[in-house]
């Protein structure tokens, strides 16, 4: 399988690469696989080691999506706000815009890190946040489903 290097854009300008595997690309849709390599918490949800992370992105909406899988099942779900998404034959790029929703086994979704938004930040950027946020509140069930189609 081909390796594909994730590139995780900060506001502040940091950037952090992940090694992943490339599950399936086309136009508009990456899917990419993580193996979690130690205990993670997540807003008190635990990824133990062996977590099958799925990773998708889509150049045409404002996140991507990690879904994690234990054992087979489906133990949480992450949305991050993003832009900036390009997907290309041996790196995919995005830029994290801090709002994360989680989404745990129970379907509860969980708004994180609203803390960690920069006072000063862009009113325009601040204006697409908050609809990513709002498309995402409405729409995860029927993004998970659609997601469970592809892996």
């Amino acid at each position: 399988m081909q390796t594909i290097i994730e590139k995780k854009h900060f506001l502040d300008g940091t950037l952090i690469e992940y090694n992943c595997t490339l599950v399936h690309i086309e136009e508009k849709l990456g899917i990419l696989k993580y193996i979690v390599e130690k205990p993670y918490n997540i807003s008190g949800l635990i990824l133990p080691k062996g977590t099958v992370t799925y990773g998708f992105y889509w150049t045409d909406r404002r996140y991507t999506l990690y879904r994690w899988y234990y054992r087979g099942k489906n133990i949480g779900n992450y949305f991050n706000i993003a832009d900036r998404i390009k997907l290309e034959d041996n790196e995919f790029h995005w830029r994290d815009l801090i709002l994360d929703v989680l989404v745990k086994f129970d379907h509860t979704p969980q708004i994180l890190d609203e803390d960690e938004l920069p006072e000063n930040i862009d009113e325009e950027l601040r204006k697409y946040i908050d609809q990513s946020i709002d498309d995402i509140m409405t729409n995860f069930m029927e993004i998970l489903a659609e997601t469970d189609l592809l892996i």
